[in-house]
Order: C-alpha cells, then structure tokens, then sequence
C-alpha cells in the first residue's frame, strides 16, 4: 500500500476538521435557539457562558483551516520555522 503524501494527509486532516466544525456549529446553533426560547438570552451572555460547541466549532475550524493552508504551501517546515531579523 503506497504511503499517502504530506500534501493529501493535510488535505485530509483539513476537510475532516472543518466538518467536524459544521457539526459543533450546528449544535451551538441549536443550543442558542434552546436557550432564547427558554430564558431569552443566547449563551455567551452576560447571564449564561458560552457552551462547549460553542468552542469546539471556532477551534476546530482554525485547526482545519491551518491544515488546509499547510496543505496549499510549498515548504510548511519554513512557514513554522522561527525566524530572526536582525535589527537596522
């Protein structure tokens, strides 16, 4: 079985996480509509913090979205490098 490459794996990983973002944005929606309709407010309000999906759907999208962009560069390695400038 022939091993997948770093560009496909990235790819993958992207697609993956950003669905999985769809899904907890869903739920968070569904649990803001329960909340409004229950108590008038939307959790992340003064009264009421925010719920997991809430931040499950804002992290796991960053995370696809990282791995969509390593996907797409050239050389990942010299965009995670750390780079010194010297000063002028």
């Amino acid at each position: 079985m022939p091993t997948p490459s770093r560009r496909r794996i990235f790819l993958q990983s992207g697609l993956v996480l950003i669905g999985g973002a769809l899904l907890s944005a869903e739920a968070a929606w569904l649990h803001m509509r329960a909340f409004l309709q229950t108590y008038g407010v939307i959790c992340g309000s003064s009264a009421v913090a925010h719920c997991p999906a809430c931040d499950a759907s804002v992290s796991l999208f960053a995370a696809g979205a990282a791995a969509l962009f390593l996907a797409h560069a050239d050389n990942p390695a010299a965009l995670l490098r750390a780079r010194s400038y010297p000063s002028a």
